[in-house]
């Protein structure tokens, strides 16, 4: 029941059931998966982050503890233990150089063989001397610097002291006053000074344990910088610590954004905030979104398999009307009809097969009875429009031999005679085969032959068709009546020479061909008054017409004959012009070819004055 009811649905109701239904279930789906993996994804990804650079802090905690271990390791070094006392109190000179010498190479040894490379140099005040294992590097420090320090490291009484007033410009300082552990004096013997760099410290510490690029960091103590990246430079502590949730937040700094961490070293109560640059996350969100997008394509398959399944039980009914219409279009209008009959359905499927299949029926009739009928006739309009031409034509030459029999006893009757006779051979020859271009331009030799030997000094004729065009075919005796009222009209109506000229070429795969005559013009709008009936044709006027109608017949109504005027500019003198335009077909036969070449046509440009 429920199946009947759907099938009998208007067909538009039925489209837009399965496609509301496709929208609100894909949507739910994309939405409720981009709302759940995009917020779990980003709670993750900010943890991981945060977690990074926290490990970041801590390994900067390392670092500091082990420049602290190897302080004490240089304290209760037994050459520093020895050395240094023989520095102070011994007045030999070379007792006191060798004693330096074996300083600086214990030094030298802890330095380069600890495994932090953050530490610049390792430098022992005593007095007024100075041991260094980069005695340039310390030469930087100014000497009222170098007094604090001892100072700080007097202060605190042998224990080991961070100094961090001098960071941004000279580092960091690890500075321990050393006391003398033989024999438990506990005697000022000198004060070692670690100086660390701040740069290569953040270096080492977070380019091999971040996923994403280098971080940033600041580091501080009791409000006092110790360590600024050039992100932080231009901002205040205040806009530094606001906006912090959960430890981390993402902030902006000069139009680009960061995520960044807030916390506290370890152990040392130094504050630090860690940033890295928001894009290097957002890749990772890229992914995310990746994801999110071949599950919303999943969905989408899943939706377009079920609704081509429900779909097609519809368009199976088209794809038959399609089918049929197909044949119909190759000139098949019977066929065979499935099981299902169409005639019982109510709904636009049926109604659809119903009437095509009446419409396919009456169409058959009507080709069968009219059409056929139609071409019939075309082509006894052709063969009687044709057969109109030869009577006419024949004529002509006939009166041209008798005339010239008359005027002239000499061999020119012989090439009259044999001019008329390759025209009877052409015209009356291959009546079923194509005609090409050229065999239309023998004709026109031969006939001009003849009108040449009438018109020997007043017949100038030239013919500028390019040779590539030989083969193109065209309706016989197309070209010769034009050429012939031009004679009449150009010639017979004045004293003067006449110039005829042919002239063809090809645009847009349509061929022109051009029969231009001085002597002559056309009355506006020729053509269309002889269509009508309005001027009776008398002379050129049954040749003109014939020749338009067997191209439109032909070939279509855009094809056929145009008439003009055109002035010459210098001499004011007015010429005739007729235009033919037919399709550019070229002629697939080898036997016009052959034929002409066999007798030796190829028209570049021909040119014929007397």
């Amino acid at each position: 029941m429920i199946t009947k009811k759907f099938r009998d649905m208007p067909l538009k109701i039925k489209i837009e059931l399965i496609i509301l239904g496709c929208i609100f279930f894909t949507s739910s789906i994309a939405f409720f998966s981009i709302h759940c993996i995009s917020n779990a994804h980003k709670r993750v990804l900010y943890q991981s982050v945060s977690s990074n650079l926290a490990y970041s802090a801590s390994e900067v905690c390392s670092h500091l503890q082990e420049a602290e271990e190897l302080a004490n390791m240089i304290l209760s070094n037994s050459a520093i233990q020895t050395q240094l006392p023989v520095i102070a109190d011994s007045d030999s000179v070379r007792e006191k150089q060798n004693s330096k010498d074996s300083v600086y190479n214990t030094l030298t040894n802890y330095l380069f063989n600890t495994a932090t490379q953050n530490i610049s140099y390792i430098s022992i005040l005593q007095g007024n001397s100075t041991i260094s294992t980069h005695a340039l590097r310390f030469e930087k420090v100014p000497a009222d610097l170098q007094k604090d320090l001892i100072k700080q490291g007097a202060r605190a009484q042998g224990a080991t002291i961070w100094v961090t007033d001098y960071s941004q410009d000279y580092g960091l300082f690890l500075v321990k006053e050393l006391r003398e552990t033989s024999p438990f004096s506990l005697a000022p013997i000198g004060t070692l000074i670690i100086n660390l760099n701040p740069n290569a410290l953040i270096e080492e510490t977070s380019v091999f344990h971040s996923p994403y690029e280098a971080p940033s960091f600041l580091m501080f103590d009791n409000g006092k910088n110790i360590y600024a990246s050039k992100p932080f430079t231009s901002l205040s502590q205040d806009q530094l610590f606001s906006g912090f949730n959960d430890g981390y937040c993402i902030t902006k700094i000069n139009d680009k954004s960061f995520f960044a961490v807030k916390g506290q070293i370890p152990s040392y109560e130094w504050d630090y905030i860690a940033m890295i640059s928001y894009s290097s996350i957002a890749h990772t969100f890229t992914i995310t979104s990746a994801i999110c997008i071949c599950v919303m394509l999943l969905s989408l398959w899943a939706v377009f398999f079920f609704s081509s399944k429900i779909l097609s039980t519809l368009t199976r009914h088209f794809d038959r009307l399609i089918g049929k219409m197909n044949l119909v279009g190759n000139g098949i209008y019977k066929f065979t009809e499935p099981s299902e009959d169409y005639s019982q359905r109510k709904d636009e499927i049926g109604q659809l097969h119903f009437h095509f299949n009446s419409m396919a029926q009456k169409l058959d009739t009507l080709i069968t009875e009219n059409y056929t009928n139609e071409l019939l006739k075309k082509e006894a309009q052709l063969k009687a429009l044709e057969s109109q031409m030869d009577p006419h034509f024949l004529y002509n030459t006939l009166d041209s031999i008798n005339w010239r029999a008359k005027a002239v006893d000499a061999d020119d009757i012989v090439q009259i005679t044999t001019a008329l006779g390759n025209l009877l051979r052409i015209s009356l020859s291959k009546t079923n085969l194509p005609f090409t271009l050229a065999e239309e331009m023998k004709l026109l030799d031969n006939y001009i032959i003849i009108q040449k030997l009438r018109y020997p000094q007043r017949l100038k004729y030239t013919v500028d068709i390019p040779s590539q065009y030989k083969n193109l075919l065209i309706p016989k005796f197309t070209i010769q009546p034009i050429l012939e009222n031009a004679i009449r009209y150009g010639l017979e109506e004045m004293s003067e020479v006449c110039h005829i000229s042919i002239r063809a070429v090809v645009k847009d795969k349509i061929l022109f061909i051009e029969v231009q005559n001085n002597g002559s013009s056309f009355e506006e709008h020729l053509l269309e008054k002889l269509e009508a009936g309005e001027i009776l044709p008398h002379g050129f006027g049954i040749g003109l017409l014939n020749i338009h109608k067997r191209l439109t017949l032909a070939y279509g109504k855009t094809y056929g004959l145009s008439l003009k005027n055109m002035e010459d500019r210098q001499t004011g003198e007015v010429s005739a012009i007729v235009q033919i335009s037919l399709p550019a077909i070229y002629s697939q036969t080898e036997e016009a070819t052959i034929n002409t070449k066999e007798r030796g046509y190829d028209y570049v440009k021909i040119t014929s004055c007397r």
